[in-house]
């Protein structure tokens, strides 16, 4: 199976929403007993959220570290409810005013998207020529 470059519609508009700050938006896309994990979370953070009151508490946050951008790089490889997909997004960190690249490879669990399981592994991108680390 060859692989998408673009998101579902569905993940598309969840991903815009947080973008714009909205996680009623991105949390829209979870069933009530969603479970989302993050296996590679920084210690002291949660690496299993369960339920999607837990997931916007735990999301909710986030706005006011980081500035969403695009996601780029995309590939999407989808298999009935199982959905993967790779990408990198191109971040700013609102502390330090300065770009912040994520890699991320999620492995979404859905039906007509609405999402049961997720997984979301992420890690710092080294910085591009010419960025600070």
């Amino acid at each position: 199976m060859s692989p998408a470059s673009t998101l579902p519609k569905w993940l598309s508009d969840a991903v815009g929403s947080l973008a714009a700050g909205d996680i009623d938006g991105w949390t829209g896309i979870f069933v009530p007993d969603a479970v989302y994990e993050i296996p590679f979370a920084p210690q002291g953070r949660p690496q299993r959220l369960e339920g999607r009151e837990q997931i916007a508490a735990y999301m909710s946050r986030l706005p006011g570290i980081l500035r969403f951008g695009a996601l780029t790089d995309v590939r999407v490889r989808e298999a009935g409810d199982e959905l993967i997909v790779e990408a990198v997004g191109h971040h700013h960190r609102i502390a330090e005013d300065m770009p912040f690249d994520v890699s991320y490879i999620w492995f979404i669990t859905h039906h007509e998207g609405r999402v049961s399981h997720m997984r979301d592994y992420m890690g710092q991108r080294q910085p591009s020529a010419g960025q600070e680390p």
